[in-house]
């Protein structure tokens, strides 16, 4: 049993290692992680279509072409100031 945690510990490492190198070379290469940010003003405008209009979250995320998480993530929130 303790060589399998050992070969496990060993593959859990390099799997850490590689994906730490390859964050870096993303890096260098100029790309970076995660969603992209929406610009403020857009976010205003389609705050104020989705509070003034029937239509629902997703609809006015398609509207935008933003992903669909964005729907509730961003726009359902109450936290606009």
């Amino acid at each position: 049993m303790s060589i399998m945690g050992a070969v496990s510990r060993v593959e859990r490492e390099l799997k850490s290692e590689r994906a730490a190198a390859e964050r870096e070379a993303a890096k260098a290469r100029g790309k970076t992680g995660g969603r992209p940010r929406i610009e403020p003003k857009k976010l205003e405008q389609a705050r104020i279509l989705y509070e003034n209009s029937d239509q629902t979250a997703a609809e006015v995320c398609q509207t935008w072409e933003w992903e669909r998480g964005l729907s509730s993530a961003i726009l359902s929130r109450n936290e606009w100031g």
